[in-house]
């Protein structure tokens, strides 16, 4: 039985609106209704009561390695249903186990246990998997950052089925370098079969950028980092971010993979709705400072407050997506929302069902405190995390 409940809120915030003092009911995994109410109306039996609370829809993490301890890339149902807790704590409802560069037996097993996910459609162990980010091995070796050199493929779209099978339609996202031998092929074939083509580890020029959106390239992995930097006489990648509307951009504020200057920057060029906070977390998100562990096959440790390799680059990060939206509080709240859910649920085709508190839409929801601490997550109507939280939950 599909829990059946409400949900009362001090104030409700999505990408369209702002509300104050609201009900929200639930059924069958959906928003049914969503009300204003007044101070005199009394919770019922299974009610949750969260009127000290921010309500929103949960956070869609499309780029996310691992965290607590846990790795994507181990490949297991075991290991991705601990990401999946873990994003949960942190108000993920919705994400992407995203690979690294590796063998490719490990990156398609990878695939393989995420598309088992999906077709078992399991509720309430943690955010739900939408789909896989496949981040290389079709990347320059120039702009690798922590990717093992080794793994490096040309890009064919040939080599992709024949190690991902009948799973290449689990992929949502893959990035890749466009000016890579046969790339030009491969992103044609990807936009062919609906996957997001996203422009990433590359050294690409603004004219390559400017073909490969021509191509149907429609994104940007994590701007700024691993990329050729915007120049007076010649764009870059970061250039064409900022200067074609077609590109949505991945962003990771978390004020050391980029400047909060230089989040600024892009945020005024592009918008909030063409702007995705991303976590690019890794097994050490959620650790604590001197946690040493394996990143595909490089050593990583956690030292004041970054993950970075022994010669120092950075490997990865330690943001959660709730940090990210509390670190854009510059924007308002409708921003943030949008910044941190209704984008991506939009680029992954989902915006007909996700990323909006409206009626019909799923009820992946997130409760945050005053002070911006994660209360409850929601996942298709299941609780999926509560953190001391006082509820009359009877129903569920």
């Amino acid at each position: 039985m599909e829990p059946r409940y409400r949900i009362l809120a001090r104030h409700a915030v999505d990408a369209h609106s702002e509300r104050s003092d609201v009900i929200i009911s639930i059924a069958d995994g959906r928003i049914a209704e969503l009300a204003g109410i007044d101070s005199t109306v009394t919770p019922g039996a299974g009610d949750i009561d969260a009127r000290d609370c921010l309500l929103l829809p949960g956070f869609i993490d499309i780029h996310v390695h691992g965290g607590a301890g846990r790795a994507i890339m181990e490949a297991s149902a075991e290991a991705q249903e601990a990401v999946a807790v873990h994003l949960a704590s942190h108000g993920v409802t919705g994400f992407l186990p995203t690979t690294v560069t590796g063998p490719w037996d490990l990156q398609a097993e990878a695939v393989a246990v995420a598309t088992r996910s999906i077709a078992a459609n399991a509720s309430g162990r943690g955010a739900a998997v939408l789909g896989v980010h496949l981040e290389g091995p079709y990347i320059n070796p120039k702009k690798k950052g922590a990717q093992p050199p080794q793994f490096i493929r040309t890009p064919s779209w040939q080599d992709l089925q024949s190690h991902l099978g009948d799973n290449v339609s689990t992929l949502k996202v893959i990035t890749l370098a466009p000016e890579m031998e046969g790339a030009h092929d491969l992103i044609r074939r990807l936009v062919g079969s609906g996957v997001v083509v996203s422009i990433g580890h590359t050294d690409a020029t603004y004219a390559q950028i400017s073909e490969a959106i021509d191509l149907g390239a429609r994104h940007v992995t994590h701007c700024f980092n691993a990329m050729r930097p915007m120049e007076g006489r010649e764009p870059g990648v970061v250039g064409a971010a900022m200067a074609r509307n077609e590109l949505a951009a991945e962003l990771i504020w978390d004020n050391v993979h980029v400047h909060p200057a230089s989040c600024r920057a892009l945020i005024a060029a592009k918008g909030t709705d063409r702007v995705i906070l991303i976590s690019d977390g890794i097994p050490g998100a959620g650790m604590p400072d001197g946690y040493t562990f394996s990143f595909g096959d490089l050593d990583v440790l956690i030292h004041n407050g970054s993950a970075r390799l022994p010669d120092g680059t950075l490997a990865g990060s330690l943001l959660t997506l709730d940090r990210a939206f509390a670190n854009a509080a510059e924007f308002s709240l409708s921003a943030r929302s949008a910044m941190t859910s209704r984008n991506a649920a939009l680029a992954l085709g989902l915006g007909h069902r996700k990323g909006l508190l409206a009626p019909g839409f799923d009820a992946d929801l997130v409760l945050l405190d005053a002070h911006g601490a994660v209360r409850m997550t929601v996942v298709g109507g299941h609780v999926a995390y509560a953190a001391n939280m006082a509820t009359r939950q009877s129903a569920l």
